[in-house]
């Protein structure tokens, strides 16, 4: 089984521009969260990109021109990305590096999987590949319709972008969606409270759950997150 753990510097991001020097392309998709003077727009690819905005979970834009223009609503989206972690019936996706929290009271058998017997279904774990058909709720609660496994990603960590809800000894809390997640640090740090409120990008680790030494080996490339500006497209 793998394990969350933050295993980089912390690097206070600001929004980038989404689609700089797209010119007059256009983007469509459907707002599926909010980060901090951003909303995350899942296309019908599912994988997300970030632009500047306000627009509430569930509208249907269009990035035309320079700016993101509302066309509609919707009340279903595609996302696609990496298991960060199950708390209780919330799964939270790293998908493009930005997080997203969907909402689930089953577990769906893989897509995988050939016969329907409860003994070969799996539940996708931290570090698998999911893509998620989600319906959007009045209150902007994504609610899990189906879930395929995609398989395992392969990646040892990912860089994610989030909002610091909280700081504690060993720990630091994001705020996605509404939702909160607790991410364990390395032994011995503890973050200062002016974390709070801010945009950062950092980087998880999600090596096997007993193979804790590979965590101290990636501490070297902390020193990536401070050009990222915020995790991007």
């Amino acid at each position: 089984m793998k394990r969350l753990l933050f295993i980089a510097a912390l690097a206070v991001s600001g929004v980038i521009p989404a689609a700089a020097g797209a010119g007059t392309a256009t983007f469509k998709g459907v707002v599926v969260g909010h980060l901090r003077g951003a909303v995350l727009v899942s296309p019908s690819s599912g994988l997300i990109r970030a632009f500047s905005g306000s627009e509430a979970v569930g509208s249907r834009v269009e990035f035309v021109g320079g700016k993101l223009v509302v066309v509609g609503r919707s009340h279903t989206a595609l996302v696609r990305g990496i298991v960060v972690r199950r708390v209780g019936t919330t799964i939270f996706l790293s998908s493009n590096r930005h997080l997203v929290a969907i909402h689930t009271g089953r577990r769906l058998a893989s897509a995988s999987d050939t016969t329907p017997s409860p003994t070969t279904q799996t539940t996708p774990t931290t570090g698998d590949n999911v893509a998620a058909q989600v319906t959007v709720g009045n209150n902007g609660q994504l609610d899990e319709q189906s879930e395929d496994d995609l398989g395992p990603s392969n990646d040892s960590a990912i860089q994610v972008q989030a909002v610091v809800a909280a700081v504690g000894t060993g720990t630091v809390t994001l705020t996605v969606n509404g939702q909160t997640l607790v991410v364990p640090l390395p032994a011995g740090l503890t973050l200062p409270s002016s974390f709070v409120g801010q945009t950062v990008t950092l980087n998880l680790s999600l090596n096997d759950q007993n193979n804790q030494g590979d965590d101290n080996d990636d501490q070297g490339d902390s020193s990536d997150d401070t050009t990222s500006g915020g995790g991007g497209d």
